[in-house]
Formats: C-alpha cells, sequence, structure tokens
C-alpha cells in the first residue's frame, strides 16, 4: 500500500504543478515528515490530510492506477505518450499510413 500511496501522491502533485516541498508546506509539515508518511505506514489521518491538500479523496490515494507512459519509435518518428488511450491513437494513426 507504502508504494500505492507515494506513486499516487507524485503524480498527482505532478498533474497539478506542484512539488512535495509544496505540498508538505500547505500541509504545515516538514517536507522529510511527509516523504516519511507516504512511503512508510501512514495513518489515516495524515492520508486524509494530503488529500485535503490535493483536492482529492482519501480513497483516491490507496487505488491502484495503470499509468502508461513512455516513447515509442514508429517509421523513425518519436513519438510520446502518457495514458494508454495515446498510445492507442499513436499505433491507429500509424496502421492508416
Amino acid at each position: 500500500m507504502e508504494k500505492i500511496l507515494a506513486e499516487n501522491v507524485k503524480r498527482i502533485c505532478k498533474t497539478q504543478g506542484k512539488q512535495m516541498k509544496d505540498l508538505a508546506g500547505e500541509m504545515g509539515v516538514d517536507p522529510a515528515s511527509l516523504t516519511r508518511a507516504i512511503y512508510g505506514n501512514a495513518r489515516l489521518d495524515t492520508i486524509e490530510k494530503i488529500a485535503f491538500a490535493l483536492g482529492v479523496s482519501a480513497s483516491s490515494l490507496l487505488e491502484p492506477v495503470d499509468i502508461v507512459e513512455g516513447f515509442i519509435k514508429i517509421g523513425g518518428k518519436i513519438h510520446q505518450f502518457n495514458s494508454r488511450k495515446e498510445l492507442e491513437m499513436i499505433l491507429n494513426k500509424s496502421k492508416r499510413i
């Protein structure tokens, strides 16, 4: 569970343009304490505080997310994708060419 929590917190921070130190500041905690919490056995009240600061539900921080992102080279051209949907669109487009 700890790995899922850490991955979700980092992913949400990234999408919101926040750094972990920004999140820690919003929560009123030391960045090192936040890091220990998300990589350790975080208490429910801590997870709720993180969720509140990120504007998401506590349960969403504990749900595994199938993240697909990367680069693919097709016909000498490199494409970047940040979701399964984007990858599928790239692959479908390359089939039509």
